[in-house]
């Protein structure tokens, strides 16, 4: 669970301010920045204050660097994509307990909120935004923050 929510707030630094809300074209753009955790649940149980404190995520070109209490940081990169029905984003560890994994995912970006739902490593991409127990999927909503 700690991995889900280490991968979840590296997804949150994909919003930004330059890309148009609800914009269709994932070009990365407007995730560039800094986020802050939230909100989000692992396995169909909500995440807890103390989960949720201090998670903060930076996104620059392409790499992000997820940092929290509990866990420490993490550094890797995310690809973006699109389907008919979803956006979608495979982002991979370059350091932590899942160094070199990728987890498939979803994500949405409506002005300074973005809310993704991850997989983890070799599971199939999630369809909704939601957990269920023992899925091992994760999801966080993060909010833009000023650095």
């Amino acid at each position: 669970m700690e991995f889900g929510i280490v991968l979840g707030l590296a997804v949150s630094m994909l919003l930004g301010a330059d890309e148009a809300k609800n914009d269709t074209a994932p070009n990365g753009i407007a995730f560039q920045g800094a986020w802050q955790l939230s909100s989000g649940e692992a396995d169909g149980k909500v995440l807890s204050e103390t989960q949720l404190k201090g998670g903060k995520l930076v996104f620059k070109d392409g790499r992000y660097t997820v940092t929290l209490p509990n866990i420490g940081t993490v550094t890797g990169t995310q690809k973006l994509g699109a389907t008919q029905e979803l956006r979608t984003i495979d982002i991979t560890d370059e350091s932590g307990s899942h160094q070199g994994k990728t987890c498939l995912g979803i994500y949405e970006l409506n002005g300074d909120e973005f809310r993704a739902v991850f997989a983890s490593p070799g599971g199939a991409r999630p369809s909704k935004f939601e957990t269920k127990p023992e899925s091992g999927q994760w999801m966080h909503v993060w909010k833009r923050i000023q650095e």
